[in-house]
């Protein structure tokens, strides 16, 4: 398989292909009663609703619609990038009224190891804010919301839901309090290094005809909790970083390394511009990486 088409397929295992057949045969018959009240709507495994609110993000007030995921003890749910198995969730807005964009945005995932590898996602309960933007910011925007995910523990399950939600950005204030906290979960776009917090550099090395990538970290010194996460253009599948140096409690840099021993044509990473999302405790920032 040539290396710009690899991707997360090709790491799926047959119950994983089997669970993407199964998305497109579980679609519901009727759709979900409208979530004007925000209702979750689900089962005892995994139940979800829609909401919306104006809150802060960026240094401004702007409106958010807010797709929130509760999950059954031990269930969980995957990121946008769900590792090395795995299948990421697709929101769709066909239908929608008087919506110009919907941008999904995630938390900070966590990491969870599996038998068949380490898949990132969230456990418990996860709200991902949606940036709205109207066509027409005097009317209401009329959401239509068609949901699919997997939910997974000893073995995984299609989720399919539709959800409705007419949203007055004057009104929408209830929720509020919700989404901020999703926001504060949620990273930050950088360009570069922001505030001691950030990736300076990715090389790409070459070592006994084996390729890899080096990555120059930085994060504040007290900084507990580190965890980096790179993603590749158009979905394309990149190995875990793996932490190979570090000094505590000092400014200098973390040392990461991806290895491409097991991706075809490593050569085409020069030049790449990845997506680099990196926690420190509190802190989070999404930011592009050029591979140099």
């Amino acid at each position: 398989m040539s290396f710009l088409f690899k991707s997360h397929v090709e790491k799926l295992t047959l119950a994983t292909l089997l669970l993407i057949l199964t998305f497109a045969s579980t679609m519901p018959a009727l759709a979900f009663e409208a979530a004007e009240n925000a209702k979750w709507q689900g089962n005892a495994k995994s139940q979800l609703r829609l909401i919306a609110a104006k809150t802060e993000w960026l240094g401004q007030k702007q409106l958010f619609a807010g797709i929130e995921i509760s999950l059954a003890p031990k269930w969980k749910t995957y990121w946008r990038t769900p590792g090395d198995t795995g299948i990421p969730p697709f929101f769709d807005w066909t239908g929608s009224e008087n919506l110009k964009m919907a941008k999904v945005m995630y938390p900070v995932p966590g990491r969870f190891q599996d038998p068949m590898g380490m898949t990132i996602g969230y456990k418990s309960r996860v709200t991902l804010p949606v940036l709205l933007k109207p066509e027409d910011p005097s009317k209401p925007i009329k959401l239509k919301l068609t949901a699919q995910y997997a939910i997974c523990y000893d073995l995984c399950v299609p989720v399919s839901t539709y959800q409705n939600l007419t949203v007055n950005e004057s009104e929408a204030q209830r929720f509020a309090p919700v989404l901020s906290m999703a926001l504060a979960l949620t990273p930050k776009p950088v360009e570069t290094v922001t505030d001691g917090l950030g990736v300076q550099t990715v090389k790409m090395s070459k070592e006994q005809d084996k390729s890899s990538l080096t990555l120059d970290v930085l994060v504040p010194p007290s900084s507990q909790k580190v965890d980096l996460f790179v993603e590749g253009p158009d979905g394309m599948y990149v190995p875990t970083p793996k932490l190979v140096k570090r000094a505590e409690k000092s400014d200098k840099p973390l040392l990461y390394k991806i290895s491409l021993a097991d991706v075809d044509e490593p050569h085409k990473f020069k030049g790449l511009v990845l997506t680099c999302t990196l926690r420190a405790d509190d802190l989070a920032v999404v930011q592009p990486c050029p591979v140099r």
